[in-house]
């Protein structure tokens, strides 16, 4: 049980600390001894322990154990359970994983579970508690003296060779956007470095870490209608309550292919038992959150109603919490601090026309009454879940005036890192603001995309080819040009358009099929310096594919053979249809309406 390896796994912490002091010499030695004298052990041991401690949205008002909410098959990697880091068989892993797909919680249990061996001292540090104003290797070091250890830079390097130190980094995907490259870049230095350390990162898909070759990937696979039944049973004691919501799943396609994430499974049970309600869309799903969790608690006592100390209506406390949700989230903010959630909820009151100095109250109701946002730390806040922002941040942009949805679309189109901030966002707004999601965002970047000229044909330039394949995408060969493997970037298409993105992706391969010998060439006449950072560990080759067009100089060439790839594609008519029946609809809408 987690409770129990949680002991052991700190008990055992004190082994490996001889171990390290044994293989260590001379000042390291000395800073070992000092780093993890018997009170800083006791503090960093303390931390494991609170790993294993968590809230949930299932039980917002207590902090439970880690073994009494966590449900192993819910987390299958590539439909195989991990249960210990031997098994991924390499030494630095990348879990990707959707939104409420339990990435965290599931390295918070590796972490458990690896400290419970003896062999590893683990630490768990999340991305989005970074500072990002130095170096990660500093920022790494600043958050390990936070569990109660103090390295300087021999130290750190001492522990990164010695073999006994595993590193889980949580959320990637919550690095602020204008960082992700520099944090990506410096963690693959810092495991050609340390090629011996342990990492697991946890992200989303299509966050920045794409293209790199120094982690194995290991997705976390959609629950199937079977593991959402089992689920349910685990969630409820009642055999009754978890054989009505699981005869719901087995006779509803739509619900069952949602719930396929241990949070909307979890979500779906809270609403169904508080409503009887089934939706029939995912943003519908969302929609019926805030009111059901604005009124979770009070159904669970009879006659009871809690007070609203802000005295706000239901409406203007979701309209509230969905301007609160923007603003947050504009600011890359999941997680934040009173004085912060403070402002929030200020600049949300003065959007909606509120009374002023309601802060504290609206604390105080958002937090003990939906349960949307809890207390996490001293002084701090945070969303119960990243999606739950999202949703009603989408709520606030799809309430918008049609001339700020247009700037807001532009925004996403034309600034990949705010794209990236928004994109769950905007899976949201394909459904909720569907007439405008398309006119001013879909169909302006399909468009841009295909480099559609004045007489719609297809003339795809060469930033437009780099933003469909990505900047960094890789491409590993042998000596001869042969291919033998693509690591291609994160993209806006790669993440909104699947399609274009795998097609130009194919293309591109097939283009590169054909120039082995310029390949092999530019191996062999690359200056010193790119040789020695192109060769791979295996042998093998690892070039950019942008700078092998570059410095080629055959932009140009590529760009004509994927616009030809384009043009005999069905890709243009799509748009062109697209935007065809969007002015059909504006123009049967104009015919009707008598305004």
């Amino acid at each position: 049980m987690i409770d129990d390896i949680i002991k052991k796994a700190t008990g055992g912490l004190d082994g490996i600390v001889d171990d390290l002091l044994k293989s260590a010499k001379g000042k390291v030695q000395e800073k070992i001894s000092e780093a993890f004298a018997i009170g800083k052990l006791k503090s960093f041991k303390d931390n494991v322990e609170r790993i294993g401690q968590v809230k949930t949205i299932l039980n917002p008002d207590s902090i439970v154990s880690l073994n009494n909410i966590f449900f192993d098959e819910a987390v299958l990697l590539d439909s195989e359970k991990i249960e210990s880091f031997s098994q991924f068989g390499t030494k630095q892993v990348l879990v990707e994983g959707g939104p409420g797909q339990g990435k965290s919680l599931y390295l918070r249990k590796l972490c458990i579970i690896e400290g419970a061996g003896s062999n590893f001292i683990p630490i768990f540090i999340e991305f989005r508690n970074l500072g990002y104003k130095k170096k990660l290797k500093e920022e790494l070091m600043e958050a390990i003296e936070d569990l109660g250890v103090k390295l300087d830079n021999s130290l750190f390097d001492f522990l990164a060779k010695s073999e006994k130190i595993v590193l889980f980094l949580d959320g990637f995907d919550e690095v602020p956007n204008n960082e992700r490259t520099r944090i990506a870049r410096e963690l693959e230095t810092i495991v050609r470095t340390y090629p011996d350390l342990r990492i697991v990162v946890s992200s989303r898909p299509d966050s920045g870490m794409g293209s790199s070759f120094y982690f194995s990937k290991r997705k976390i696979s959609p629950m199937s209608l079977d593991t959402q039944k089992k689920f349910v049973n685990y969630l409820y004691k009642s055999d009754k309550e978890a054989e009505s919501i699981n005869t719901i799943l087995s006779n509803s396609d739509f619900i069952s292919e949602v719930t396929t994430t241990a949070l909307l499974l979890t979500l779906f049970t809270i609403t169904y038992n508080a409503r009887q309600f089934k939706p029939d869309s995912l943003s519908e799903f969302y929609s019926l959150i805030f009111p059901t969790m604005l009124y979770r608690h009070d159904r669970m006592k009879m006659g009871f109603e809690r007070e609203r100390k802000a005295g706000l209506t239901d409406y203007q406390m979701q309209r509230l919490f969905n301007s609160l949700s923007f603003l947050s989230l504009n600011d890359n903010n999941t997680r934040f601090p009173s004085y912060l959630f403070q402002d929030y909820l200020h600049n949300s009151a003065k959007l909606d026309g509120l009374p002023e100095n309601l802060e504290d109250r609206l604390i105080d109701d958002i937090t003990s009454i939906t349960a949307l946002i809890v207390r996490d730390g001293f002084n701090e806040f945070s969303f119960t879940h990243k999606s739950i922002q999202e949703y009603f941040a989408s709520v606030f942009i799809s309430m918008l005036s049609e001339d700020r949805k247009i700037g807001f679309y532009k925004l996403v189109i034309n600034d990949f890192n705010e794209f990236r901030k928004w994109q769950n966002t905007l899976s949201f707004l394909e459904t909720i603001d569907e007439r405008n999601y398309t006119k001013y965002f879909l169909i302006p970047y399909k468009k841009n995309a295909l480099c559609l000229d004045d007489n719609s044909s297809i003339n795809i330039n060469y930033p437009s080819l780099i933003k469909l394949i990505g900047s960094d995408s890789k491409v590993r060969i042998d000596e001869s040009g042969k291919l033998k493997n693509f690591y291609w970037g994160d993209t806006l298409s790669s993440v909104l358009y699947v399609r274009y993105s795998e097609f130009a992706k194919d293309a591109i391969n097939s283009y590169l099929q054909g120039k082995a010998l310029m390949l092999a060439e530019f191996l062999s006449y690359c200056d010193e310096s790119d040789y020695v950072n192109f060769q791979d560990l295996d042998g093998d080759y690892v070039i950019v594919i942008d700078k092998f067009f570059k410095e080629n100089k055959i932009q140009k060439e590529v760009t004509m053979y994927l616009s030809q790839k384009f043009e005999n594609s069905s890709f243009k008519d799509e748009v062109l249809n697209l935007e065809a029946n969007l002015e059909i609809s504006d123009k049967v809408t104009d015919a009707i309406l008598p305004f």
